[in-house]
């Protein structure tokens, strides 16, 4: 199948890391760490169904079939990991004060007119995950009854909100190779805005704006992504520094590295990142095996 197509988009809504994609004509593969393959094959309602599960060390249940036998050998195949990233339609919740991007609520591929927006409502994490621990603000909150206290997910969601004003605005941008966006529709946007082009510098790099008035809200925002970390390190548009710091982040979460270890288009710093995975592999082989 010389016609394959292989890229990668970001999973948002909340965040949830990248997904690798492999297309060709009648099949589809999908994949979050680039070991475990979820194929599916279109039906005749044009639609994709689930089909089967491949794996390169044959623990899937795809049977190599005269039907699926040149899609396995494409999966057989593949170009380098993890592949581009080719969401490049993105909308954005925008800062009330100045109408620049403050956080990112989607993205999509660019195929014509981006798609109306209903909602924009920024959210951290999947509804009942408190799993989000923010170190910057654990001090200031260690003396209060903890059944009171809203989580970290929560005073990091009413700092976004706050930061888009009461009636929120959300618009698409279309990005280009250097980063910067032509400004599309969105919701209750001024006509102004539309057709705007910004430079790469107006986007946040990561999924929130860094730059807060207060230095605990910038390190709140710091929090999260390091909280995000390994998933992060599998974006290939990230800058040396942003991340160097995400690997040192990512090499506290052994185990969210080495699910992702195949994935990272670059290694800045890869004594670290080896002994992080060498911790992942003990832990791995001295947990329980599941009865």
């Amino acid at each position: 199948m010389s016609d394959a197509r292989f890229y990668s988009m970001r999973r948002l809504l909340p965040y949830q890391g990248t997904i690798q994609l492999v297309e060709a004509p009648g099949f589809r593969a999908m994949s979050t760490d680039g070991v475990t393959w979820q194929v599916q094959i279109m039906n005749r309602g044009a639609r994709y169904s689930t089909y089967g599960v491949w794996r390169p060390d044959g623990g899937g249940n795809l049977i190599d079939t005269e039907r699926t036998g040149a899609f396995i050998e494409v999966l057989r195949r593949l170009p380098p990991l993890p592949f581009p990233l080719a969401d490049k339609l993105e909308l954005w919740l925008l800062d009330a004060a100045e109408q620049s991007p403050l956080a990112l609520l989607t993205s999509t591929l660019d195929r014509g007119s981006p798609p109306r927006v209903s909602d924009t409502t920024w959210r951290p994490a999947l509804a009942g995950d408190k799993s989000f621990f923010a170190p910057s603000i654990e001090s200031a909150s260690k003396n209060r009854d903890p059944r009171a206290a809203p989580t970290h997910c929560e005073i990091l969601s009413r700092l976004v909100h706050t930061a888009a004003g009461p009636h929120a605005r959300a618009q698409w941008f279309r990005r280009d190779e250097s980063g910067a966006g032509l400004g599309l529709e969105g919701c209750r946007l001024e006509d102004a805005l539309v057709g705007r082009e910004l430079g790469a510098e107006s986007f946040p790099e990561l999924l929130l704006r860094a730059e807060w008035r207060l230095r605990v809200d910038a390190a709140l925002v710091r929090d999260y992504h390091d909280w995000h970390a390994a998933a992060l390190l599998t974006h290939d548009n990230l800058t040396r520094a942003t991340r160097d710091r995400l690997e040192r982040a990512a090499c506290r979460q052994a185990e969210k590295l080495y699910h992702l270890r195949l994935l990272l288009p670059e290694v800045v710093n890869p004594d670290l990142v080896k002994v992080a995975l060498v911790e992942a592999v003990i832990r791995r082989s001295a947990s329980p095996a599941p009865a």
